[in-house]
């Protein structure tokens, strides 16, 4: 089958399959992913050094609002996966990685974001 049968519905092109998405089993992954987020902007906040640095402020700026957008998900009573999916892929920790000696102080709470992100990830493949 051709390309453009595959995208423009050819005979043969397959059925969207699509998986059951549990809210409840995301919610606490979210949760976790925020307070993780919230915790290495508040110490990324604390490094008067780096305060001045637009690009470094650009970054906390990016975490507190990818933050902020996982709370107003997650008080959505009905948000879907696309919903979730459309924020997470926002979501992106300060590096991946080996940390550089600039931010190795960080590299606690930069491993609990990369630990909730790929836990949010696990639990929207969960079953119902």
């Amino acid at each position: 089958m051709g390309l453009f049968s595959k995208l423009f519905g050819g005979e043969e092109a397959a059925e969207p399959s699509t998986t059951a998405f549990s809210r409840d089993a995301v919610r606490e992954p979210v949760e976790r992913l925020i307070a993780a987020l919230d915790a290495l902007t508040a110490e990324m906040k604390t490094d008067a050094s780096k305060l001045h640095n637009p690009g470094w402020q650009g970054r906390i700026k990016d975490l507190r609002g990818s933050s902020g957008s996982l709370s107003l998900l997650v008080r959505n009573p009905g948000f879907e996966k696309d919903d979730l999916f459309e924020v997470l892929s926002t979501v992106r920790p300060l590096y991946r990685g080996e940390p550089t000696e600039h931010v190795e102080h960080l590299h606690h709470l930069n491993q609990e974001v990369v630990d909730a992100i790929e836990g949010v990830h696990a639990a929207s493949r969960a079953s119902v």
